[in-house]
């Protein structure tokens, strides 16, 4: 019995030393896993309209098997794994776009700086550049780190989660849904216009 106890009290010890060394990990991150702020990228887009991010929450095989034939077209070679996210910093898979991310390295190169809004260097020339490339959804992210820093992450995230639903039904909108996949509703005035085709 007297073992027993013994091999208990280290068992729980290690746990809980082992615990305090990951919370001081840099790659920590303050939202836990599968909460709304944990959707946030570095750069500032909420990962909750991605159009990878929403088909791996949903397994939804059919608009993966569209995005692999979408940039199969383009000449790149994309496997399951590389269409596959749960958010730039949730803690599980990254899409091959976002891996190798620029902003997101700098975070996590810098104490105290999860997203570029938390960094003295905003607006750097990597968010500036990014933001300019000419992607639509990215046009979003200084304005969206403006916001960010002056609401705060908790009510920000609340705010594109709400911006990114459907006007009708509530189901979440991606990036470049013209309309809800699940009841056919347009998509939302206060979402970035669709260029036209």
């Amino acid at each position: 019995m007297e073992n027993s106890s013994r091999r208990k009290f280290v068992k729980d010890i290690t746990a809980m030393a082992a615990v305090g060394a990951l919370s001081c990990l840099k790659t920590a991150r303050p939202a836990e896993k599968g909460s709304t702020e944990a959707l946030v990228a570095p750069c500032g887009l909420y990962c909750g309209a991605c159009p990878m991010y929403l088909a791996t929450r949903d397994n939804d095989q059919q608009r993966i098997d569209a995005m692999l034939k979408q940039f199969g077209a383009r000449d790149m070679k994309l496997s399951l794994a590389d269409v596959q996210c749960d958010g730039c910093i949730a803690g599980g898979r990254v899409a091959s776009f976002c891996r190798k991310c620029a902003m997101r390295e700098c975070a996590e190169s810098k104490p105290d700086v999860t997203r570029c809004s938390d960094c003295s260097d905003f607006p750097c020339s990597k968010v500036t550049n990014f933001n300019n490339d000419g992607m639509l959804h990215h046009a979003e992210v200084l304005e969206n780190c403006r916001r960010l820093r002056q609401a705060g992450i908790k009510q920000w995230a609340k705010l594109e989660a709400e911006k990114w639903s459907c006007p009708k039904c509530k189901a979440n909108i991606g990036w470049y849904d013209a309309s809800c996949a699940k009841c056919g509703a347009p998509r939302s005035d206060r979402l970035f216009p669709l260029k036209k085709a």
